[in-house]
């Protein structure tokens, strides 16, 4: 993935507030947060239904085990090492076992309550986990704690996968809350974080990532004036330098690959591209309004595969749940 240059977002899209004023919260000492759902389902969707077990790639099996494994004896030598308890609470998440992982991150956050990694990782596992508010909040903090840090890179973390940093904790802390305020519905303050995520981004596929969003949280405020401001950050070349969903869905967006493209690509995809081409299609026909019934069984199908750990098919959740009154708890 090719190195992009730090982009000046616009006034209108950022809404002129500084970045310090972004993330709000207290830098004290945490309250433990335990996730309570049944003993056997991880958690419940936004649209009240269970859910269980994380899909997992057997074929990846045994790379996780030999994982998990490690990162076990390294906290067993070292029980106060951030780094190590990080590691195991990724591994863990990847496991499936995502409530243990937000447990290993509260034991961590006891001890290292001033470090933003703790919070942003617990942060994203909330949101995985329709925890919307706890993971605002612990993204937030992340934020607010890493103001004046100089980046903090992440590198892969796929089993087997070894290489150099791909992305920033800064990033994925902008990111995260951008997704999180937008599928609470708070669109002007999911503009604000997922701008600094544009901001952030280091390479092109994480910045068109964080475009995608920019451009669902705009179109939405305002009878959507601002969208072709964030069309304009959309390059050409992106149709050659990127193959992930989301630049073929801006430069679908844009005008620039058909829609039909889209729409085939939608069909024959799995797992998570199928999540993020399918809520693409049903988020734009959804506003419009002789359209709104396709696109509600568009955002069915973003949330019909297994993978439900994806942003695109808790976004999907969010938006039908808007649309069908579901109200649920904090």
């Amino acid at each position: 993935m090719a190195a992009i240059r730090w982009l000046r977002v616009p006034g209108w899209i950022s809404g002129g507030i500084a970045p310090v004023l972004l993330f709000s919260g207290c830098a004290g000492r945490p309250v433990r947060l335990v996730v309570v759902t049944s003993s056997v389902a991880l958690t419940v969707s936004l649209l009240g239904d269970t859910l269980y077990s994380v899909p997992l790639d057997p074929a990846l099996g045994p790379a996780r085990v030999k994982r998990i494994s490690a990162a076990r004896a390294e906290v067993a030598r070292s029980p106060t090492d951030l780094k190590a308890q990080l590691r195991l609470a990724r591994s863990t998440a990847a496991m499936g076992r995502l409530r243990d992982a937000v447990e290993i991150l509260s034991s961590a956050a006891e001890i290292h309550f001033e470090d933003p990694r703790v919070y942003r990782q617990r942060g994203e596992i909330l949101l995985r986990l329709r925890q919307l508010d706890l993971a605002i909040g612990d993204l937030r903090k992340s934020g607010l704690l890493a103001i004046g840090m100089g980046p903090f890179p992440e590198a892969p973390e796929s089993p087997g996968v070894s290489g150099p940093p791909i992305t920033t904790m800064q990033f994925q802390t902008s990111l995260l809350l951008g997704v999180a305020l937008y599928c609470r519905g708070d669109y002007p303050a999911a503009r604000q974080a997922l701008a600094e995520a544009a901001v952030g981004a280091i390479t092109a596929d994480d910045r068109a990532r964080a475009v995608l969003w920019l451009f669902y949280a705009v179109r939405r405020i305002e009878d959507g004036a601002g969208a072709p401001g964030v069309l304009s950050l959309v390059q050409p070349d992106w149709a050659d330098n990127s193959r992930i969903p989301e630049a073929a869905l801006l430069l679908a967006f844009k005008g620039l690959l058909p829609s039909d493209t889209i729409r085939r690509r939608a069909l024959s995809a799995e797992g998570e591209e199928r999540a993020v081409y399918s809520y693409g299609i049903g988020y734009y026909l959804l506003l419009l309004p002789e359209r709104k019934d396709e696109g509600e069984l568009w955002l069915e199908r973003a949330r019909s595969g297994p993978d439900w750990i994806s942003l695109a098919y808790l976004a999907a959740e969010a938006d039908l749940a808007r649309m069908r009154g579901v109200k649920r708890g904090k």
